[in-house]
């Protein structure tokens, strides 16, 4: 990874962007890490570039997602019921993901992410809901099964994923959150572990790791993210939330962009 000044703030402030999504509204940081590490990294070639990008990304979500396990574990907020019913599906998912990431074309997968960053931006605006619980299995297990792909194949959280497809059928936030961290580490982990392992270690990557990259979106944003869970709780949720949205539209245009412009 080549830093150059500019380079070295955009990773920072785009850390702070992580720790202010996750803190204030439960985003995940892989919806912002890899739009940021794919700009940052624009001297490789796409090849290249996105599974880097998706690498560091997940490597982000996984220190994350220890510490927001630990506080929703002492906090009594994770709901067992719900990683019951989803928990094995969404993790064979995210097998599934960490073996097909290699071989799907960057094209594709660019173009995938920006339509997942466009539909959580859709949720944040208009308060998607269905209700009427949960599906049962088999067609029950379809959705995590997708979330779990989609999570760890693109760099997206799967605590992202998981919180706006629950609230459409009708899960409350409180439990969502909760149960979005587990889901967070479960998919992370095996990532992280294959993206470590995709390459040659160094002293600027471990495998598909940028080691710049992991430090400097990281450390913001898990200095960032308590403030702002504190002070989610005096903000108006709604008007955060339409900031967000809007956020995450613009996210997906550029993605869709680099999708279409050939990276």
């Amino acid at each position: 990874m080549e830093l150059t000044l500019l380079s070295l703030l955009a990773l920072l402030l785009a850390g702070a962007g992580v720790g202010l999504a996750g803190g204030l509204l439960g985003i995940g940081g892989g919806v912002i890490a890899v739009p940021a590490l794919l700009e940052i990294l624009s001297h490789l070639p796409v090849a290249q570039r996105l599974p880097l990008a998706i690498g560091t990304a997940q490597a982000v979500i996984l220190l994350s997602a220890v510490t927001a396990v630990r506080a929703h574990a002492r906090a009594g907020s994770v709901d067992a019921g719900l990683l019951r019913a989803w928990l094995p599906a969404m993790i064979l998912g995210g097998l599934l993901g960490v073996v097909v990431a290699p071989f799907a074309p960057p094209a594709i997968s660019l173009l995938v992410f920006a339509a997942i960053a466009a539909a959580l931006g859709s949720t944040l605006l208009f308060e998607l809901r269905r209700g009427g619980g949960l599906p049962t299995p088999p067609v029950g297990w379809l959705p995590p099964g997708v979330i779990g792909l989609a999570s760890a194949a693109l760099g997206v959280g799967a605590g992202t994923l998981s919180g706006p497809v629950l609230g459409v059928f009708g899960v409350g936030l409180h439990r969502a959150v909760g149960v979005g961290a587990v889901f967070n580490l479960a998919i992370a982990a095996p990532a992280t572990l294959a993206a470590l392992t995709g390459g040659p270690w160094s002293l600027a990557a471990l495998g598909q790791v940028s080691l710049p990259g992991l430090v400097l979106l990281a450390a913001p944003a898990m200095l960032v993210a308590p403030a702002a869970a504190r002070l989610s709780r005096r903000l108006p949720q709604r008007a955060l939330a339409w900031v967000f949205g809007l956020c995450l539209y613009a996210i997906a245009a550029r993605v869709a962009w680099r999708a279409l412009a050939g990276g």
